[in-house]
């Protein structure tokens, strides 16, 4: 297949989709197709210098007649036909008394993968949790997005991490990766060019967080909060003071984390990743400057050798 490889894109998320490739394979004078649940083991960067980017499964195969041409799409999550697991059926039950690294883990276990949990969430407690007609991978991602956390597979692990953290839920740390912009950065030099767009978040003008919880023997309805004025009030009426505590410490952590966004388009670089860190030098405008948490990262090259990656980041989690 690499020999035949017209172009391909890789795209390397934080949030509730998986990891994503895309290839473009030239079939001129051949015949057959790979099956849809083959496995593909993909590797990015420059010739001498590849870099492992997971396993994958296929999911999806578009022959074409003319050119000649099949278009493989994989993903990072076991979505084969049979799903001899039920992964993508949709399930109602209620958990009790539990936290959401054991629900995390249950759920994960029943579909053979091997769960990776950061250790923040062994101390997440549900007195009472309903999954309502979804699938567990969708019941994990309300649940992971509630706690400003990630859920998903990775190259046959399923981890439940922390977002905008510097270290793999694996143990292993993620180099930063900086980026320069000190030399000739001419558009007509498109394997070279940097560019880049700050997007400031005005309409984000809280910074505090309020939420009410009810005392279950009394009925009376109290109030908790997390920073200061001006204050956004959570919707939802928590069972006691210290989910309704924990939950509003987490929202104000997500608000002030993705307070700001940048987007990159630049040179392809196989260490840019979600959830890694990108560091802007002293050769971009201040307010650019520093470092920013990856959410996503969308990897593109070609058979004439071109490579490219535009990454969206936001400001990392400030460590408590």
């Amino acid at each position: 297949m690499n020999s035949r490889l017209i172009s391909w894109e890789r795209i390397d998320v934080s949030a509730a989709q998986s990891d994503q490739i895309t290839l473009h394979v030239d079939t001129a004078g051949q015949t057959g197709l790979p099956k849809e649940g083959a496995e593909l083991i993909f590797s990015e960067g420059y010739q001498g210098q590849l870099v492992h980017k997971g396993k994958y499964k296929i999911t999806r195969i578009s022959p074409k007649l003319f050119p000649p041409t099949v278009t493989i799409v994989a993903t990072a999550a076991p979505f084969q036909i049979q799903d001899k697991t039920g992964f993508k059926e949709r399930h109602t039950r209620t958990f009790t008394f539990i936290s959401l690294a054991e629900i995390f883990r249950q759920l994960v276990t029943s579909h053979g993968f091997s769960p990776r949990v950061a250790s923040k969430f062994e101390t997440v407690w549900f007195k009472h949790i309903d999954q309502m007609n979804e699938t567990d991978s969708a019941f994990l991602v309300r649940l992971a997005k509630r706690h400003d956390a990630i859920a998903k597979p990775v190259d046959g692990l399923y981890v439940l991490a922390e977002k905008g953290q510097t270290k793999t839920i694996t143990g292993q740390d993620i180099p930063s990766v900086t980026v320069d912009v000190s030399g000739n950065n001419d558009p007509s030099d498109f394997r070279k060019f940097i560019n880049c767009q700050l997007e400031l978040a005005s309409r984000r003008n809280f910074f505090g967080v309020k939420a009410k919880w009810v005392e279950s023997d009394t009925g009376l309805e109290y109030e908790v909060s997390s920073g200061e004025a001006p204050f956004v009030m959570l919707q939802q009426v928590y069972e006691d003071s210290s989910v309704a505590q924990q939950t509003c410490d987490e929202e104000l952590q997500k608000i002030m984390r993705e307070k700001d966004c940048i987007r990159i388009d630049l040179p392809g670089d196989p260490y840019l990743v979600a959830e890694g860190i990108l560091e802007l030098n002293q050769s971009f405008p201040p307010e650019m400057v520093g470092r920013w948490s990856i959410d996503q990262v969308t990897a593109r090259g070609d058979s004439s050798g071109g490579y490219r990656c535009s990454v969206v980041a936001t400001r990392p989690a400030r460590k408590n």
